[in-house]
Formats: structure tokens, C-alpha cells, sequence
């Protein structure tokens, strides 16, 4: 039986292990590097709603300015989530490109990719005034109506 190992220079063996052990540290760092610094910032379109998002994509800060006035009360929600998803897009894209610059091989990026939010969907024209789609509840004319009187028996005993 033949040795496996016959010819091999042991030295240059541990020359091209501590090379290859170097190369990922150095592609580790980057991408740690990469990773922290991939939070994002998004804005409504007309500046009401900011949010920032980091890199896990955990809500860091959110801060409405005064152009939040202009909007009811109902519509605000929509809108910070409306922002947000457009914040975690970004978050989402800046991770995938951090990992496609150290592992951008089509398998690992299929496997990531799966875990990206959907795109946006394409924008339906409702008119320039609705920029989200909410249902709104709305009171009925004439109040809350009454339960009805529930009769009870005066027979004198305490269970009912």
C-alpha cells in the first residue's frame, strides 16, 4: 500500500494552512466590520416618519416631524410601517452584499436570500392623496346601542 502523504513537503503543508487561516481571519474582520456598519435610515416619502433600523434589523429610532400633522391619526401607523419596511430592504441589502463580498458563492447567497423581506409591491394609482391602505373603522350614526334587560326571576333566593 502506497503512502498518501508521499512527496509531500510538510513545511509548505503548514505554510498554505496558516495562509488560508489568515485569509479568513482577515475576511472574518471585514465582515464584522461590514455587518456593524449596515444599519439603515429610512423617511416616509413626504419627511413625516424616520426610522433606523440596525443591522438585525431591531428598530433603533424613530422620530416623527411636524409634518405628521398633516396626517389622521389612523393613517400614521401604516405610514412608521410603510417606513420601516422600507428600512429593513435596505438593512436586508446591505447584509447580502456584505456576504456576498466574502461568500458570494450561488449557494450561500440562494440560502440568504430566503430570509430577505419581499420587495416592495408596485404602486397602484389611488390618487395622491392615499399612500397607505388601511381599513378605518368608523362609528355607527346614533351612539352605541343599549343591551337588553335581562329579567330576573324575584323569587327571594340568592343564586341566580
Amino acid at each position: 500500500m502506497a503512502n498518501p502523504f508521499e512527496g509531500l513537503d510538510p513545511d509548505a503543508m503548514l505554510r498554505e494552512l496558516r495562509q488560508q487561516a489568515a485569509d479568513l481571519e482577515t475576511k472574518a474582520t471585514q465582515l464584522q466590520t461590514d455587518l456593524a456598519s449596515a444599519s439603515a435610515t429610512a423617511t416616509s416619502p413626504d419627511g413625516a416618519v424616520t426610522v433606523t433600523l440596525s443591522p438585525t434589523g431591531a428598530l433603533r429610532d424613530i422620530s416623527f416631524s411636524a409634518k405628521t400633522a398633516a396626517h389622521k391619526p389612523e393613517a400614521l401607523g401604516p405610514l412608521v410601517m410603510k417606513t420601516v419596511r422600507a428600512a429593513q430592504r435596505e438593512v436586508s441589502n446591505r447584509v447580502a452584499t456584505s456576504l456576498a463580498s466574502q461568500f458570494g458563492d450561488p449557494e450561500t447567497m440562494d440560502f440568504i436570500s430566503q430570509f430577505m423581506p419581499e420587495p416592495e409591491p408596485p404602486k397602484r394609482d389611488r390618487g395622491a392623496t392615499e399612500d397607505f391602505e388601511a381599513p378605518v373603522l368608523r362609528k355607527r350614526q346614533g351612539g352605541t346601542p343599549k343591551a337588553p334587560e335581562r329579567r330576573r326571576p324575584d323569587d327571594g333566593s340568592l343564586l341566580r
